[in-house]
């Protein structure tokens, strides 16, 4: 692939089935702070200086924005 192409293709970030397991737990839990409480999680994680720990809850949050969001423009609903 050249430079050019590289420059247009999009970021895409993926997560396991497991986070988003545990984004629906927080939800279910916390509603509209599911968010705020993943994030205070995770930020105590890099505080602890793991980062393991720490990239799991970034993947958890990504899946609760994922599953709180609404459509994008032009996507297909389910």
């Amino acid at each position: 692939m050249s430079g050019d192409e590289d420059a247009v293709r999009l970021a895409r970030y993926e997560v396991g089935i497991d986070s988003y397991r545990a984004a629906k737990i927080l939800i279910d839990k916390h509603g509209a702070e599911a968010s705020a409480a993943a994030s205070r999680r995770m930020q105590e994680l890099v505080d602890l200086g793991d980062e393991a720990g720490a990239g799991t809850w970034a993947d958890i949050l990504f899946a609760i924005g994922e599953m709180q969001r609404g459509p994008r423009p032009g996507e297909a609903k389910n």
